[in-house]
């Protein structure tokens, strides 16, 4: 009888320790095989899903609103994780908690959470047992502060209440499984936590999960890269709004994201936006050029995509993201532009607007033209006469060209061969036929705000 007890226990003990070691990733993995497998998962979604989703703002002010003001209707974590799949992804970013303090699992540190809401279900265990369906890894994102905290100001700061942000990341880390990093969002503050404080607490609980912070001081081993693109670890050109890091040495691998809406007047950008943009979305040639990148550099590329109020990624989403995933499966080549110096008509005052930024093949960069103006032009020298039978315009997020042509510097002037109204991301020009010259030029004739473009590139093909 005692043997059989003995036996029992130890079966208990050693299932327990390995549902533990699962759970909390106690065994640390060194940083070389760790940024190994963060950049294996290389593409990736990033589901932005709160009250911003039904406020049509990109921030959401918390003053008056309960639980109730989450309104979805619907949760479809195995639809998220099926598109995901289809693009070629590898893991699902989570919104867990916005800067409004509104949490997307069942937490025990507040009434303000999606268990309390009409929905009335914990989102992220049920995101957890889809991706796990699915064979998509997670991560998470956080805000450090939240206008719930004591002293907060909405848009200002977060205020302070450490405890809770424990409080909060360890429900996080203890109680959804494994966690591959979080994108901790600084842009309200730290919450009273320091940084370095947050990197300890984290790895208390997960040594392998890797934390990152979009501002504030450097710490973490994951680089955020905020509306970002592709670039070498070493190289803070791919960090987007996140430049004030470059001396820090503890980074091991790093990520970009951007949202799979373009820049469109009203609603929001990281969430989903209004109805009357259903349509609007990236084109897919856009985002399979920076998961190229991103696999070069050895990147990871979150796209964040918005779930509805319905808790379903739009049709056109999944239609684009479908095509990326073809793309990747087909190793679609994408055309190399030609080389070439670039100059413009004028200049932002601002520094880092330069034209040579849209021609040097980053599309995380950008021209700016001088700040009142509405028109403009850039041009590009190839140094010597080349055949060109096509351009690729991007206005890097933006959509204010109203009015432009493409022109050919031939016989000593100027000459038309393309004309076009609106532009956005990635547009493409095939020229009704293939044109001999050194010089090209993008002629912004109206704009409706300060002409800004991340790339204007020709080829010949």
């Amino acid at each position: 009888m005692k043997k059989l007890f003995l036996l029992i226990f130890l079966s208990f003990s050693v299932t327990a320790s390995h549902i533990a070691g699962q759970n909390n990733q106690s065994a640390t993995t060194s940083s070389a095989i760790r940024a190994q497998q963060i950049s294996d998962m290389k593409f990736g979604m990033f589901i932005c899903w709160s009250f911003s989703t039904f406020s049509g703002q990109e921030w959401t002010p918390t003053e008056g609103k309960d639980a109730s003001y989450f309104r979805a209707t619907g949760c479809n974590t195995d639809q998220w994780c099926r598109v995901a799949k289809d693009a070629g992804m590898h893991y699902i970013l989570f919104l867990t908690k916005h800067h409004d303090g509104f949490c997307l699992w069942d937490t025990k540190t507040t009434d303000k959470k999606v268990t309390n809401s009409p929905l009335g279900i914990d989102v992220l265990k049920k995101l957890r047992k889809s991706c796990d369906k699915y064979g998509i890894k997670l991560a998470l994102y956080f805000s450090e502060g939240d206008w719930t905290f004591p002293g907060a100001v909405f848009s200002t700061n977060g205020g302070i209440n450490p405890e809770i942000k424990k409080a909060q990341l360890k429900e996080l880390l203890t109680g959804y499984g494994p966690i591959e990093y979080i994108w901790f969002d600084h842009a309200q503050g730290d919450g009273g936590l320091s940084h370095a404080e947050t990197d300890q607490w984290v790895g208390q609980f997960q040594p392998d999960c890797l934390p990152g912070y979009n501002h504030g001081t450097p710490a973490g081993r994951i680089r955020l890269g905020e509306m970002g693109g592709p670039s070498d670890l070493e190289d803070f050109s791919g960090a987007g709004y996140n430049k004030g890091a470059a001396g820090y040495k503890g980074y091991i691998v790093a990520e970009f994201t951007y949202p799979i809406l373009p820049d469109h007047k009203g609603g929001a950008m990281w969430f989903y936006s209004l109805p009357e943009h259903d349509n609007l979305c990236l084109p897919a040639e856009r985002i399979y050029r920076d998961y190229l990148g991103a696999v070069k550099f050895r990147n990871i590329f979150s796209l964040d995509v918005g779930p509805d109020y319905k808790g379903e990624i739009r049709t056109i989403d999944a239609k684009t993201l479908s095509k990326v995933g073809k793309m990747i499966r087909d190793k679609v080549q994408i055309p190399v532009p030609y080389a070439g110096s670039a100059s413009a008509s004028s200049t932002w005052s601002q520094t880092g607007y330069d034209a040579s930024n849209a021609s040097d093949n980053n599309f995380s960069s950008r021209w700016g033209a001088a700040n009142d103006s509405r028109s403009g032009w850039l041009e590009i020298d190839l140094g010597s006469e080349k055949i060109v039978s096509s351009s690729l315009i991007d206005e890097g997020g933006f959509l204010r060209v109203q009015k432009f042509e493409v022109q050919a510097f031939q016989a000593n002037q100027w000459k038309t061969i393309a004309t076009g109204t609106t532009i956005g991301a990635y547009f493409r020009i095939q020229f009704p036929q293939p044109v001999n010259a050194q010089r090209f030029r993008l002629n912004i004739l109206e704009a409706n705000e300060v002409p800004t473009i991340s790339e204007f590139q020709v080829f010949n093909n």
